[in-house]
C-alpha cells in the first residue's frame, strides 16, 4: 500500500491540539456539544496541505428526516430537516471516508405558512 509523505511541519500542525477559539460549542437536549465548523475545517486543511493539496468529495446526502416541529426554548412553529452525509478526503495517497449528520431549522414566518429548512430568523 503506497503511503503519503508528510513532512514534519505537517505532521506537527496534525498532531497538535486544535486551537480552542476555532472550536465552537452548543447546547442541544441538556448537553454541550463541540464541533467545528465545515469552512473552518477546510481552511486548517489549506493551511496544513495547501490550497491545492487535497481533495474532498461528497459522496452520498440523504434527508432522513423533514417535519414541522417547536423550536426553541419559546417554542415557537417551525420547521426541520436532518440530513445524513458520507464524504471522502484525498491528501496524495491517503484517502479517508467518513460520515456525520446535520439538522437545521426555521421558524413559520406566517400563520399556517410551511417552508422549507433555511437560514434562521
Amino acid at each position: 500500500m503506497a503511503t503519503a509523505v508528510f513532512s514534519p511541519q505537517q505532521i506537527a500542525a496534525l498532531s497538535a491540539p486544535l486551537d480552542r477559539a476555532k472550536v465552537q460549542t452548543r447546547s442541544q437536549a441538556g448537553r454541550s456539544l463541540a464541533y467545528l465548523e465545515g469552512w473552518q475545517a477546510i481552511a486548517e486543511a489549506n493551511r496544513i496541505f495547501g490550497f491545492d493539496g487535497w481533495q474532498r468529495e461528497t459522496i452520498a446526502v440523504q434527508c432522513v428526516s423533514e417535519r414541522e416541529r417547536t423550536l426553541g426554548s419559546c417554542n415557537r412553529a417551525g420547521w426541520g430537516v436532518t440530513y445524513t452525509a458520507r464524504v471522502r478526503i484525498r491528501v496524495g495517497d491517503v484517502i479517508r471516508e467518513g460520515s456525520g449528520a446535520g439538522h437545521g431549522n426555521r421558524f413559520a414566518e406566517a400563520q399556517g405558512l410551511r417552508r422549507g429548512p433555511g437560514p434562521g430568523p
